[in-house]
Parts: C-alpha cells; sequence; structure tokens
C-alpha cells in the first residue's frame, strides 16, 4: 500500500484532469459523441500518462525537488533514491497499457498521437536526448504533451487531425508560454541543481514575457467561439503580465494558479458549448 501510495503521489491527482479536458476539447471540435473507446482513452490520461510523464520527470529530477517548498507542499512527491527503480518499473509498465489504448479507437491518427505522447514524456526527461534541459525544446514539448497531441488524440475520433483548426494551434502556443511560466516558479531549485531551463538560462523575467507573448497574441488574433475561452484568454494574458512586470515568487506564483484554475473551468464550459 505504500508504494501504491507513492506511486499516486508521483503522477500527481491534482492534475489528472489536464489531459482528459484537453481530450475532450478535440472531441468537442470534431463534434464527436463519447464512445466505449473514448472512455478508455480518458481513463488512461489519468493515472497512467500522468505516472509516464511525472514519474520520468520526477525520477531525473531529484535534486531540484528536494529543494523545492512547493514541490514537498503541493505535489508531495520527491522519489528517493532507493525508490527509483521501483517508479521507472511502473513507468515503463504504464507504456504499452497507454499506447494499447491508442489502438482501441482502430484510427492511425489515434495510434500515431497516443505513440508520440508516451514519446514526447520520455525525451522530456531522459538522457540523453532530456529536452527539459534545452530551452526553447523544453517548452515545445509541453505545448505538444500537454495540449496538442492529447487534442489530436479526442479530435481523431471524429476527424483527420490535419484539419485542425489554426486557433488551436494558438492554445498549445500558449500551454509553451505556460511551461516557460512554470520554470521561473522553480527558478531558484533549478539553478541550485543545475539544471538548464528557460528561466535558469534567460531569467525569471525572460521566462513571464514569453507566457504574456503566447497569450497576448492569441487575444489578439484568434477568435474563438465560447465566451468562456474568450475570458480566459483575457484573464491568463493579464496574469502573465503581472508576472512579466513583477517577476517575484508570489507574482509568478499566482499567474499560475490563475491559469491552471481558469483552464479547468473554461475547458468545462467549452466542452458544455458556454
Amino acid at each position: 500500500m505504500g508504494r501504491l501510495v507513492l506511486l499516486l503521489q508521483v503522477s500527481r491527482p491534482i492534475v489528472w484532469p489536464v489531459l482528459p479536458l484537453v481530450y475532450g476539447l478535440g472531441m468537442q471540435a470534431a463534434r464527436v459523441s463519447l464512445s466505449a473507446a473514448a472512455i478508455v482513452q480518458l481513463l488512461l490520461l489519468t493515472f497512467p500518462m500522468n505516472l509516464i510523464g511525472c514519474g520520468l520527470n520526477d525520477i531525473y529530477d531529484y535534486e531540484s525537488d528536494r529543494r523545492c517548498p512547493r514541490r514537498r507542499a503541493v505535489w508531495g512527491a520527491v522519489i528517493r533514491p532507493e525508490d527509483q527503480r521501483f517508479v521507472w518499473q511502473a513507468c515503463l509498465a504504464m507504456m504499452p497499457i497507454v499506447i494499447l489504448g491508442g489502438c482501441i479507437a482502430r484510427n492511425w491518427d489515434s495510434f500515431v498521437t497516443t505513440v508520440s505522447l508516451v514519446l514526447v514524456a520520455w525525451l522530456y526527461s531522459v538522457p540523453p536526448v532530456r529536452l527539459k534541459e534545452r530551452p526553447p525544446l523544453d517548452s515545445l514539448a509541453n505545448g505538444l504533451g500537454y495540449f496538442l497531441l492529447p487534442f489530436a488524440m479526442g479530435y481523431s475520433l471524429g476527424a483527420d487531425i490535419r484539419t485542425i483548426p489554426t486557433r488551436y494551434y494558438f492554445l498549445a502556443l500558449c500551454v509553451c508560454g505556460v511551461h516557460a511560466l512554470a520554470t521561473a516558479v522553480d527558478y531558484e531549485a533549478d539553478r541550485a541543481a543545475g539544471h538548464r531551463t528557460i528561466a535558469v538560462v534567460a531569467g525569471r523575467r525572460a521566462a513571464a514575457i514569453l507566457a504574456f507573448a503566447a497569450f497576448f497574441v492569441t487575444w489578439l488574433f484568434v477568435e474563438f467561439q465560447t465566451p468562456a475561452v474568450r475570458v480566459y484568454i483575457a484573464v491568463c494574458t493579464l496574469a502573465t503580465f503581472a508576472a512579466a512586470a513583477i517577476p517575484r515568487d508570489r507574482v509568478i506564483l499566482g499567474a499560475c494558479i490563475t491559469i491552471f484554475a481558469g483552464f479547468l473551468i473554461a475547458a468545462v464550459f467549452d466542452i458544455a458549448g458556454i
């Protein structure tokens, strides 16, 4: 039971809704109704996929995680060296399960996007590639892994992924910006551990400016059908502007919390067509 609790902590239940909601946005955009295959994939995007992404990340982030008060207070999962082998094996065990879920829909796009999602999680965290320490590829990988690929998985159930509307690529760009902003939150711990993130390389203000630029461009040029998404983009633009103007811990963390909580609300409203 102790090891099961550890895996649950590593998978970060607080972020379990993110990938399924993005998947749901893809289904909504393709005008496809809920099916047995969709339910299976939605479930696999909770604990299994988050264990892969977060588990691999935490194994190689031990030095920065143990220095990060936020990690201990919010995530509650600092993987000790003696537990790393167990978590590694659990991550590997989840990979074929998630990929098998990509086959259930019986279309090539679903399989390719699912495999790509697992691959991006691997490349982001695991050496020698470890995109996490190769800015700006780290933020681009998050735009893929946390938005574009799970969105395409849901979209593929009802339409060709090559027809995904341009506005969703802008949302993926916003996710890239959110990642850049998140590296500013972990700036001190990452710098102490010698991890080369965008914030460590370019500075906290620069990371926040990237986030602001992504949301501002999206707010300026992209028209969304649902009011909830339009309001969300506007709020995020203001939050990231504040973080760029005052790049201090509380302001940056407040912007990140606003973006995360706002996404959960806006995604539910968009899927509901509100």
